[in-house]
């Protein structure tokens, strides 16, 4: 049997501060750094993870605001799952490359919110 890991933990995307929650640590937090094999077991059993989900949970979302809590926070996941195990160790080093993909969001329409605290994308505020 294969798997999909979960850690309810670290990928409660609803509970939100503001600024670069999702690489500090806590609930509210370690989207970056959790690693969806790393937990006690052999090595043949951590063959058998497919990988990982961002889970969102809704008491307090809802259609007005699903999109932008869920973006960025999920990209950072992503990254995680998606890429490298090497290359994707520090959350500094991936600050950029997720400022840089909210912005791609952005223009192709989504509301993604500010992933680093107050900032912005040049595409934004460009007229039609």
């Amino acid at each position: 049997m294969q798997i999909l890991f979960i850690s309810l933990f670290s990928r409660y995307l609803n509970y939100i501060h503001y600024g670069d929650d999702w690489k500090s640590g806590g609930i509210n937090g370690d989207y970056y750094y959790c690693d969806p094999q790393d937990f006690n077991g052999t090595d043949a059993q951590k063959a058998l993870v497919l990988g990982g989900i961002a889970t969102m949970w809704g008491e307090m979302v809802d259609s007005t605001n699903i999109e932008a809590r869920l973006w960025p926070r999920a990209s950072a996941v992503a990254e995680r799952l998606w890429s490298n195990p090497l290359a994707t160790k520090n959350a500094d080093e991936a600050w950029p490359r997720l400022h840089e993909h909210r912005c791609r969001m952005v223009a192709r329409g989504f509301r993604a919110q500010p992933i680093n605290g107050p900032s912005f994308c040049h595409n934004e505020w460009l007229l039609p």
